[in-house]
């Protein structure tokens, strides 16, 4: 039998033998409803609907509403927000590389309005699920930027798919209430669909399952990412729809005694890529891959999801970034030099990201490689030439790169992100990507993430608990969430 087929045998068998659940809330076929319209479900399999989301004048759902006389229309009325915090659950769901646009077109057609609008969050970068959920989860230090990572101290590539399956680099899961057995993390990405339905179901099943008056629920969707890698904007769309589905059955059974954030970690590229020919065009320069470093030409190249950016180790960064700049299909390639971090584009374009107490300062030696020159044009530098991290966000969170001073330094520098960092952190232009071996070759890209760009960059988090603020970094969610609900978050374990 072919590897495939059996892998889709065994995901039918584990679906099959898994424990039923109840019946999701009736969802109907259009993707939303109208703003100021309210929504009516049978959820009892009778005549009438019984169940009523009712919205204020812009579009919000504030309250719920229940038939209990049976003429199909609200007698038995909820106000969601009069209900405080501390007769609710804090129930937190995250999706796994979800877009703000996408999100926020989601939400303007009328969906997931139990919630307030989504906030454009800037992802950490690498945007990869173990560093964003780690930031945005107050769990970091990383050991590295993925379960395989090259070890300077041993000259050794350490880690790999061992690692992952023991999850030694998310320290998020043992904090989560819901996350898929981890055999389930490939079948995510070659059967995407019907993993992520699974997922719905066994989450709803641990929500049932948990004790009574619990604080918190966290769940994490890692389908979701195959969706959007194997099917892009479209897929996540579709499972969107099956998501709120979740959200109301919930809603619904619990009279509205439940607050709901939902996040992501990381956006989405949503291009259909091809592999990058990377180490073919850095052997055309004289570069010699290997698991080690003997020699001065010598480079380590960690291949181990499918991704838009590429992890190297060298003992000449300069060199080595300079050559993977001019790669097709490159958009940045960053290092370090004399303390300060050094990003270079194609056509020899280079430029300097310095830190200082008041912020960050750029100096561009050849070219602007990240486009920065019209918008600190119109910031006014402190008397180091830096400028604050905040004005910065503000100013470049619809930017081509958003936030690329701070989130390229800590990439870098900073061993509070991740203790292995590689010497050369290559961006990936969307239509592109890095491979791990044979599994490249196993999934259509149509979309992934990992880059630098505002399509990897730009997520979302929303809430019923409260507005937050428009533009966020991964890792000011913790204390943005704190600020609505007046305790710690994550609640700590």
């Amino acid at each position: 039998m072919q590897r495939a087929s059996l892998k889709m045998l065994l995901l039918l068998v584990a679906v099959l033998a898994a424990p039923g659940c109840r019946k999701p809330v009736h969802f109907p076929a259009e993707p939303a409803f109208a703003k100021r319209t309210m929504r009516a479900f049978n959820t009892s399999g009778g005549e009438q609907p019984d169940f009523f989301l009712l919205p204020d004048a812009t579009g919000r759902v504030t309250r719920i509403g229940y038939d209990t006389t049976g003429d199909g229309r609200p007698d038995d009325l909820v106000c969601l927000d009069e209900i405080p915090l501390s007769e609710c659950t804090h129930l937190v769901l995250i999706l796994d590389g979800y877009g703000y646009d996408l999100m926020r077109e989601y939400y303007d057609a009328g969906g997931l309005r139990l919630l307030h609008p989504p906030s454009r969050v800037v992802a950490t970068y690498p945007t990869l699920t173990d560093l964003c959920l780690a930031d945005a989860l107050a769990l970091g230090p990383l050991r590295a930027f993925e379960a395989q990572y090259f070890d300077r101290d041993e000259n050794e590539l350490a880690g790999g798919s061992g690692d992952y399956m023991e999850g030694a680099n998310m320290p998020y899961n043992r904090i989560l209430q819901y996350r898929a057995g981890m055999l389930w993390d490939a079948l995510g990405y070659l059967y995407p669909k019907d993993t992520f339905g699974k997922e719905l179901n066994d989450a709803k099943r641990a929500w049932d399952a948990a004790a009574p008056g619990r604080k918190e629920f966290l769940a994490y969707f890692v389908s979701s990412a195959g969706i959007g890698t194997k099917y892009g904007a479209a897929g996540q769309r579709e499972s969107l729809r099956q998501f709120e589905r979740l959200v109301l059955q919930i809603l619904q059974e619990t009279r509205g005694r439940v607050k709901v954030t939902v996040l992501a970690d990381h956006g989405h590229s949503y291009t259909e890529s091809r592999p990058i020919a990377l180490e073919e065009h850095l052997q055309q320069a004289g570069w010699r891959r290997g698991r080690s470093l003997q020699a001065p030409k010598d480079y380590v190249f960690v291949q181990f999801g499918l991704v838009t950016y590429a992890a190297l180790w060298s003992d000449s960064p300069a060199a080595l970034a300079a050559d993977a700049a001019d790669c097709e299909g490159v958009e940045l390639a960053s290092r370090v030099e004399a303390g300060r971090v050094v990003v270079a584009a194609g056509g020899g374009q280079e430029a300097r990201i310095g830190k200082t107490p008041g912020g960050y300062t750029y100096e561009p030696l050849r070219g602007d490689p990240l486009k920065l020159r019209p918008i600190l044009a119109n910031l006014t530098p402190d008397a180091h030439g830096a400028y604050d991290a905040r004005a910065l966000l503000a100013a470049t969170a619809t930017h081509e790169y958003p936030a690329p001073l701070q989130r390229l330094w800590r990439a870098h520098m900073d061993e509070q992100l991740a203790r292995h960092r590689p010497d050369v952190i290559v961006s990936i232009a969307d239509g592109w990507f890095s491979g791990a071996g044979g599994f490249a070759g196993s999934v259509k890209v149509a979309s992934t993430h990992g880059g630098l760009n505002y399509n990897n960059s730009a997520t979302f988090i929303q809430s019923s608990l409260g507005p937050l603020p428009p533009v966020l970094r991964s890792a000011n969610i913790p204390a943005a969430i704190s600020a609505l609900t007046g305790r710690a978050f994550p609640l700590k374990r």
